[in-house]
């Protein structure tokens, strides 16, 4: 049987036997850990797909079995002090940051911190720390003139990202006083800078003759940039500066009037009027001007024209609004009163009628009536469900001869009497064409339960556009809802990892573990303090 590829398959047997012989000869390792640390899972994923598995792949290709690497030795509290004593002997350095992080890894994990193994093995932590002593002038003037050396002039930006801003600040009291200390041209635009000061001129000009006196994000930085500030801009431009006095109880009192006259409500005076008069309530009785109160709705209704809306919403069989609710509760006492006043059963807004006592013993010895008094489950189902055989059989055949994709409600009844859609296909004796594979249905596919990831065509489509199976897997999952992690929950997770055996956090419980207890050292040695069934017996009493 001649091998079958998809029209969009990458990978074929031949490549697979091809790629293999070629890292045997290079000297490359050929196993599952070493290809994957490689980066050649997708040369696994169409080993499994194409010849049945790694192992089978490399007898056919000719490739040897690859040795077996000797295992990583493990470590322990002697050998830990022993590596880091030994690195004291040869003056090599035991900052964290600088020593193997195997040895700090498993530092941490067997006496919980650096610094506690760092006691174990007669070693002081504090003198082991990488510490620069604090700048002084001298050297942030060279430093301020090394950026210059080419002749060019010197960002702000520049000196902050060689040295902090704070030490700056602190030494010279700014960047720029920094800059002219090192007697250094100090740049007065920004490399990407479209602006100038033609420029400004003409904007503000142009705003001023179309009676826009408010200034854009960018017009404000460009004129402080150029100017040093908009008043100086404006002012070299000869545009009349935007000047307002400060208010006071008159002017705001009038401002108040005119704005009531013109209907504006004047909510953005609420700062002056809390200033001076402590609220707006009050600024507006000075001001005479009514407050503006909005509409009550149907609260302030009287009893006629609640019942009669009662009884439009019972008629359509729609849901009781807030306000209709609150204003039937103040004028009727109780929604049930309200209810015997319209002459409407408390059974009827928004839900199907239920049979009374009467009905139910009457109806108990007629089956042909029982529909009638009460809808049949099969009336609550969706269309899709209440399908035979041969209606879906029909609606296939219908779909197939318009030349259209099966919809979502055909596809689900589908699924639900042949078990799949080709199944379906085959019994309408219909054929069937499958859609491409595309990523966001390869995402779909893989959040179904049920879904056979086996499939040779779907194993093709995964490695071609996301490069494995397994990187398609975290793209589908990386959609889903995340979980949301509680101390509690953290606790128990590390300790299952403890049970397992499993040094650290890893990698998914890491951010929480920062989140919730500051670092992941606070968070194991929390969950080596809590007792192991407190957590469980905790949220069985919640």
């Amino acid at each position: 049987m001649s091998e079958r590829r998809a029209a969009t398959a990458v990978w074929s047997k031949r490549r697979v036997i091809g790629e293999l012989r070629r890292l045997d000869r290079s000297g490359a390792s050929t196993s599952w850990a070493d290809l994957m640390q490689a980066g050649h899972g997708d040369l696994i994923a169409a080993a499994a797909v194409y010849m049945g598995g790694l192992q089978r792949a490399r007898v056919v290709a000719g490739v040897g079995r690859p040795v077996r690497r000797s295992p990583v030795p493990r470590w322990d509290h002697e050998a830990i002090v022993a590596a880091i004593q030994a690195r004291a002997r040869k003056r090599l350095t035991l900052a964290s940051s600088k020593a193997p992080q195997s040895l700090v890894a498993a530092a941490r994990w067997h006496f919980q911190s650096w610094e506690a193994a760092l006691a174990a093995a007669g070693v002081a932590s504090q003198a082991v720390r990488l510490r620069r002593r604090a700048y002084t002038k001298p050297e942030i003037i060279a430093l301020v003139r090394d950026l210059a050396r080419d002749g060019g002039a010197v960002r702000p930006s520049m000196v902050t990202g060689a040295v902090k801003l704070e030490t700056v600040r602190k030494l010279f009291g700014s960047v720029a006083a920094a800059i002219r200390a090192a007697g250094v041209a100090a740049s007065a635009g920004h490399g990407n800078q479209r602006w100038s000061r033609e420029r400004v001129i003409e904007e503000l000009r142009a705003r001023a003759q179309r009676g826009t006196p408010t200034l854009t994000g960018a017009v404000h930085r460009a004129a402080r940039l150029h100017f040093g500030g908009v008043r100086e801009a404006r002012e070299a431009a000869g545009v009349t500066a935007l000047l307002r006095a400060p208010w006071t109880a008159e002017s705001l009192v009038d401002e108040l009037r005119r704005r009531a006259r013109r209907g504006d409500s004047g909510r953005t005076l609420w700062a002056a009027c809390k200033r001076l008069f402590g609220s707006v309530a009050v600024a507006r009785r000075a001001a005479a001007v009514p407050a503006m109160q909005r509409t009550k709705g149907m609260v302030a209704w009287g009893k006629a024209e609640l019942l009669v809306e009662l009884r439009r919403r019972v008629r359509k069989r729609l849901q009781l609004s807030r306000g209709l609710s609150a204003g039937l509760r103040l004028q009727f006492g109780s929604l049930a009163a309200a209810r015997a006043a319209a002459g409407v059963s408390a059974r009827t807004v928004g839900a199907r009628p239920r049979p009374g006592a009467a009905e139910r013993r009457a109806s108990a010895g007629r089956t042909e009536n029982s529909a009638a008094v009460r809808p049949s489950v099969a009336s609550r189902r969706a269309a899709w469900q209440r399908w035979t055989r041969a209606q879906v059989i029909e609606k296939l055949r219908a779909e197939s001869a318009r030349g259209r994709p099966p919809p979502r409600s055909l596809l689900l009844a589908c699924h639900r009497h042949f078990g799949s859609l080709a199944k379906a296909y085959a019994a309408a004796n219909v054929p069937h064409h499958d859609s491409p594979w595309t990523p966001a249905r390869i995402r779909r596919a893989l959040r179904e339960p049920r879904f056979d990831v086996a499939n040779p065509a779907f194993v093709a489509a995964c490695i071609e556009h996301f490069g494995s199976v397994t990187a398609a897997r975290a793209e589908a999952a990386r959609g889903q809802r995340q979980r949301t992690w509680s101390k509690a929950t953290l606790i128990a997770e590390l300790q299952a990892r403890a049970r397992r055996r499993l040094s650290g956090v890893g990698r998914l419980l890491r951010d929480p573990a920062i989140r919730l207890f500051g670092s992941t050292d606070a968070a194991l040695q929390a969950a080596q303090a809590e007792p192991r069934g407190s957590v469980r017996a905790g949220r069985q009493a919640r």
